[in-house]
């Protein structure tokens, strides 16, 4: 509950002092405040510090402030601060966007922590509404406001279905509380020869399908290329990491729920995460549009955490955190290094990485750590994250793993990319890059939690 207070009255300071002056300028102030949430949360995890009186204020059946939500609140929070570090060279005046971006993360707090859906469709609101204005913030530019309109109207889509599902699980079980919805139906499931009621099941997809619509899960991707194109870098990135990881977390707590009939769900999920994997991976390969190629590749990641959705039994949450720590910070490197060559060029496709190698071997070799990260190759974050994934899946559905082998090893084709133009072509300009301070450090990150990924773990869980 500190990192939600201090998160919003953060955003809300950030609006009156930043009037008029320039967005750059308390970057670094905004992102001390999400690192400070995120400190908190991990402080409160840990005992260090106590702040019951502000969770009691949150009715217990509506919001939980478990060790695990706080270590998810706390990723989160961390992923934020890096996002602005890595994109603080905007000339914007005002702090609207930095606030926006804050109040969108006091949603995906809400969504990691609830216990009750009508929190849940507050946090999705909160959490997308901002977005919207946040994807067409370049008013000038056609491709944002077409953005903002498709991520708008898929929003509005996607909340419509899922309050119908509520409506069905709420007829069909009698409570919208989580502890509640799922005795019901574990119940009639353990008596033999008692069908689940229709509407239970009902509920149960259509909820689903109005949080896949949020991760982006075949066949409810179509929005993300076109919004993760024309939405600002700033904006996509915020969506590729903080926005999946939210929504997978209380996709996990839904279903998780619902355990104890798994096999009504389970299929289906299956064969979404099968075809998800592959079509992100083959859509990615043909792509030209960095942006486009790195929306794919953030699809197929989707279809990876699906697989966590379906062996999830809640005790391994600790699973999506680490995967979902090392696809931000990856996917937060190789944005911010493609966001600064366009800042340089002007050219948004793999051109623009021609001859980085040369002119800034630092960064380029940074860039190769972090898209080997995305395919999960070893000694990187990315690797241990998929290692742990597929090792639990293999003991439930080893034909499901298959699948995402086969998807990581088409995935290497197009992260190679990045590679092939940054180190094997010759740009007719050099690319240079002097913001080098954060992409370093992101770099220890994923090389520290690849090597030594049992070192997180045992300090964390």
């Amino acid at each position: 509950m500190i990192a939600f207070f201090i998160t919003f009255f953060g955003a809300v300071v950030l609006l009156f002092i930043g009037l008029n002056k320039r967005e750059s300028s308390f970057s670094i102030f905004a992102a001390g405040i999400l690192f400070l949430s995120a400190f908190l949360c991990v402080a409160s995890k840990f005992g260090w510090c106590n702040f019951g009186i502000l969770e009691s204020w949150v009715p217990a059946n509506m919001m939980q402030f478990s060790p695990e939500q706080l270590l998810f609140m706390g990723l989160l929070s961390f992923l934020t601060g890096f996002i602005i570090l890595s994109f603080r060279d905007s000339d914007i005046i005002g702090n609207d966007q930095l606030a926006l971006m804050m109040f969108s993360l006091c949603g995906a707090y809400m969504m990691v922590c609830y216990q009750h859906i009508v929190v849940l469709f507050l946090g999705i609101e909160v959490l997308s509404i901002p977005l919207y204005v946040l994807a067409g913030s370049k008013k000038d530019n056609i491709y944002s406001n077409e953005a903002a309109l498709k991520y708008f109207l898929m929003g509005a889509f996607s909340t419509g279905i899922f309050l119908l599902g509520s409506a069905f699980i709420y007829g069909g079980t009698g409570s919208l509380e989580l502890e509640l919805m799922g005795i019901k139906p574990s119940f009639m499931h353990a008596i033999e020869g008692m069908p689940i009621p229709v509407l239970i099941n009902a509920g149960i997809i259509l909820m689903g399908v109005g949080l896949l619509f949020k991760v982006a899960a075949v066949p409810f991707h179509f929005w993300a290329p076109d919004v993760y194109q024309g939405s600002p870098n700033r904006t996509t990135v915020f969506m590729a990491t903080v926005v999946k990881i939210s929504a997978f977390i209380a996709l996990y707590r839904l279903l998780n729920t619902f355990v104890g009939i798994k096999s009504n769900w389970s299929g289906w999920l299956s064969i979404l995460a099968t075809i998800t994997i592959l079509w992100g991976n083959l859509a990615a390969m043909i792509q030209q549009n960095v942006k486009r190629t790195l929306a794919y590749s953030s699809i197929a990641h989707a279809g990876y955490l699906l697989i966590f959705i379906l062996i999830a039994d809640g005790t391994n949450a600790w699973i999506l955190w680490f995967y979902g720590l090392a696809y931000g910070i990856a996917s937060i490197l190789v944005f911010s290094i493609s966001h600064q060559l366009y800042n340089t060029n002007k050219d948004d496709t793999f051109e623009a990485f021609n001859g980085l190698a040369k002119s800034s071997p630092i960064v380029a070799i940074a860039l190769v750590i972090g898209v080997l990260s995305l395919a999960g190759i070893p000694i990187s974050a990315g690797f241990v994250g998929k290692f742990y994934l597929f090792s639990f899946a293999w003991q439930s559905d080893p034909m499901l793993v298959c699948t995402g082998l086969v998807g990581s090893a088409l995935g290497v084709a197009y992260y190679f990319k990045f590679i092939k133009h940054a180190f094997l072509k010759v740009g007719e300009k050099s690319p240079v890059i002097k913001d080098r301070g954060i992409l370093i450090f992101l770099v220890l990150i994923i090389l520290m939690a690849g090597v030594f990924p049992w070192i997180l773990l045992r300090t964390f869980f």
